[in-house]
């Protein structure tokens, strides 16, 4: 199983909505996922009897991680910095910062990614990426929040998220898959598709080193939007 955990230390910057988009994304490609809300707010779980073919796991249960059944698990942690996130990151194969391009936004980035660097010690192999959502527009980047990034060192996903009324409502649609805006469709699947490049290539480096954690399990599948339905198609087992 490989467990993605979503995390920033400011709040309204759609941790949660991208956490459940994430989700549909890659159970629309075939996998069993499930979601641990460990966020006080309890977005996620106050809508977990909505949710078809995802489910839902608490706290406790991650001292079985091992055992459980499913091929993907992400876990949506609070919008504030948590003793939990060291222990958290430590059991993770990928973090994913989710950031709009405000200055103080950006700037926050730096504390979640002390935590990654510090995991990383010990981990070597935890992945993580950095996606800029909410965007007016694809270039509505600016050169000091370019410079900030660049400053930090962080790895930024190619994928950026606009600002769309369809993910405002996701909690209420159940995701933007839902709806027929197929922009935010693309958007969310070639953020997807990015996180299961880094997670194969994880897989492939600890196969070439013998290494096989026992929270591993190979997706190895790419997800392709064609005429509006979503296709799981595996490269390898």
């Amino acid at each position: 199983m490989k467990i993605i955990t979503v995390a920033h230390q400011m709040g309204g910057v759609v941790k949660t909505t991208l956490t459940l988009n994430l989700a549909a994304s890659l159970k629309n490609g075939g996998l069993k996922v499930a979601l641990l809300d460990i966020d006080l707010q309890g977005s996620l779980a106050g809508i977990s009897d909505e949710l078809e073919d995802i489910a839902f796991i608490q706290p406790d249960e991650l001292s079985n991680i091992g055992t459980l059944p499913y091929d993907v698990l992400i876990i949506d942690t609070p919008p504030y910095l948590i003793n939990s996130l060291n222990d958290l990151f430590a059991i993770s194969d990928y973090v994913l910062i989710p950031s709009k391009v405000g200055f103080f936004d950006v700037m926050a980035i730096r504390a979640t990614l002390a935590i990654i660097r510090e995991a990383q010690k010990s981990r070597p192999d935890l992945k993580y990426g950095v996606v800029l959502n909410m965007l007016k527009s694809c270039t509505s980047i600016t050169d000091d929040i370019r410079y900030i990034l660049e400053s930090y060192e962080a790895y930024v996903l190619k994928t950026v998220i606009l600002e769309r009324v369809s993910y405002t409502r996701s909690s209420i649609t159940n995701g933007v898959f839902s709806t027929e805006d197929v922009k935010a469709h693309h958007e969310i699947i070639a953020r997807t598709n990015e996180i299961l490049d880094e997670l194969n290539a994880q897989e492939r480096q600890l196969q070439k080193h013998n290494i096989t954690p026992i929270n591993l399990k190979g997706l190895q599948i790419r997800l392709k939007l064609k005429k509006q339905k979503y296709l799981c198609k595996r490269l390898f087992q």
